[in-house]
């Protein structure tokens, strides 16, 4: 059996998320899977309340096997034959990680990530996705309250708190459901791109707000109410089309991407206040904005951009960094490019903060911890000398294999690519 740790989080003072709480680690040890925990002062349990429950405590994830953790491990702590799962943010050759995947392969150590673990449907089984489009949206909202503020506008936005201030989801919702409705100066508009679990997540936030939800045609269409507050949620369908003839089909998209479709974004420009961007994205697929579409649309832009997929550069080209919990926003010039932190007078404010569950930790850390639990056993019983044809692992577990003992899987064989 694999000796095995839950490592302590590294990222910053925010991460505080656990891939396994005390309880799961505690049953673990009680059906014969010993499990122990690096000791850390910032996780949302503490070190006594996994002890309490018989999880011996470590100085160091060194010594141990499999190695359990949330982001990325830190680089110099990945050890020869190592087996870790977390979040690594490789899979789309992502500069800033290239560094980490190259210390996997050298150390001949294996490389499992969440983000791959998907069920026969394709869906995503493990994953922080409502956490983080419930703390995008109150986050954005909480920014458009400031913005509104700034520019001497009345709104129920400005009685909204940073998501962190809530600690949890049932506060928040409990707070925003009870918020006091202001004499509002103008209609609020909310667009929220995407309709998987993040999408869900920002939604869930928009009506416990009270929000009307409209179809997004009869934004299209301008048949929506011109002086009511509402939010619309876009679906892939609705957003792009093909190039040809102006339809969609779902088989074409995927395979062909840009090459095919476009977006019809532009259509939304002037109807729309707050952008909440949930939606997966890579280069195979067409932008919503190009960096040059901001100085041509200057005039219509909403006033703030939520991304919380925070793909730089991505989807839309005015995320030009990531963004954290202590500096939230930062503002971008249409016409220079310029992104200039905090909220100013001109320009799209940009959320992208990319640990956006940290800020329900609790919350966040049980869900996830409810099902990595179930794999747990499986993978501490892993034959290391087997060959990665011959692993005797769950399909969801095995497909998520980014490198095996330094070789990188012949799913993810392009990796080698972005590492030369």
């Amino acid at each position: 059996m694999l000796t095995t740790v839950l490592r302590k989080e590294h990222k910053n003072r925010w991460e505080r998320r656990v891939a396994l709480t005390p309880t799961a680690a505690g049953d673990l040890i009680k059906s014969g899977h010993p499990i122990a925990v690096e000791t850390s002062e910032y996780r949302i349990y503490s070190d006594r309340e996994y002890t309490n429950l018989g999880v011996e405590l470590l100085a160091t994830p060194n010594q141990s096997q499999l190695v359990l953790g949330i982001k990325e491990p830190p680089i110099e702590s990945i050890q020869p034959e190592q087996i870790h799962l977390c979040f690594s943010h490789t899979i789309k050759g992502q500069d800033y990680n290239m560094p980490l995947l190259q210390r996997f392969l050298d150390q001949r150590a294996t490389l499992i990530d969440y983000e791959l673990m998907k069920n026969q449907q394709g869906i995503r089984t493990i994953a922080f996705g409502r956490y983080a489009g419930i703390a995008g949206a109150i986050d954005t909202f909480w920014l458009y309250g400031q913005q509104l503020q700034n520019k001497h506008i009345r709104s129920v936005f400005s009685q909204i708190k940073q998501t962190w201030e809530y600690g949890s989801v049932a506060e928040a919702r409990h707070v925003l459901q009870s918020l006091v409705a202001q004499p509002e100066q103008q209609p609020h508009r909310i667009v929220i791109l995407g309709n998987g679990k993040v999408g869900k997540g920002s939604a869930e936030v928009c009506q416990w707000l009270g929000l009307n939800q409209i179809s997004v045609n009869d934004v299209f269409n301008r048949t929506y109410p011109e002086s009511e507050s509402w939010f619309t949620v876009v679906e892939t369908a609705d957003i792009y089309q093909r190039i040809s003839d102006g339809k969609f089909d779902r088989d074409e998209y995927s395979e062909f991407g840009k090459a095919r479709y476009k977006s019809r974004f532009a259509e939304l420009l002037g109807h729309c206040d707050v952008v909440l961007l949930t939606s997966f994205w890579t280069e195979h697929y067409p932008r919503h904005m190009a960096l040059e579409d901001f100085a041509t649309y200057a005039g219509s832009l909403p006033s703030i951009l939520g991304d919380i997929s925070c793909d730089v550069e991505g989807a839309f080209a005015c995320t030009k960094r990531i963004t954290d919990i202590d500096n939230p926003v930062y503002t971008f010039d249409p016409e220079t490019g310029a992104a200039t932190d905090g909220l100013r007078g001109q320009g799209i404010a940009v959320m992208a903060i990319d640990n956006l569950p940290c800020e329900l930790s609790q919350d966040a850390s049980e869900h996830f911890s409810s099902v990595l639990v179930n794999h747990i056993p499986d993978l501490m019983q892993l034959d290391i000398n087997a060959s990665f044809e011959g692993l005797a692992l769950n399909p969801e577990v095995k497909d998520a294999i980014i490198v095996y003992q330094g070789q990188l899987t012949p799913d993810f064989a392009y990796l080698a690519d972005y590492l030369s």
